[in-house]
């Protein structure tokens, strides 16, 4: 089993401009995960399997919804981070501590969970690639 890397922030030193780099960063990152999801989507609802597959419907439905469910989460993450690269601006009007540890606070929870999402569409993507493995025709 592989162990995965902890979300560790280190924001509270960045300026704003790195902040936002960053939530940019993560915006591209989750275009290209959701593409790779449109392809799994186009893998399984293609007709290229072994007919003589036990359970060969259910499980591909299974993972078309699973497949469904990371796309729209994908699609909310990016809005968010969107959103957030665009907010953090607001840390210059801060006068006050508790003003910039929102800002700061905000930021390090969206990463965490993009970071947390892109871990766990890494392992549905891995088990998704092995089991169609396993049930597409060869020549």
């Amino acid at each position: 089993m592989q162990t995965h890397q902890e979300y560790k922030s280190f924001n509270t030193e960045k300026s704003i401009d790195e902040l936002q780099y960053n939530m940019r960063c993560y915006v591209e990152d989750l275009r290209s995960l959701k593409e790779e999801l449109g392809f799994m989507s186009f893998l399984v609802n293609s007709n290229i399997y072994k007919s003589n597959m036990m359970d060969l419907f259910e499980n591909l439905e299974r993972h078309k919804k699973s497949i469904n469910q990371y796309n729209n989460k994908c699609e909310l993450l990016i809005i968010e981070a969107n959103l957030q690269a665009n907010q953090i601006t607001q840390k210059i009007e801060c006068d006050e501590l508790a003003c910039d540890n929102y800002f700061i606070d905000a930021q390090n929870n969206l990463e965490k969970d993009i970071h947390d999402f892109i871990i766990q569409s890494g392992i549905l993507k891995s088990e998704i690639f092995n089991y169609l493995q396993s049930v597409i025709k060869t020549v």
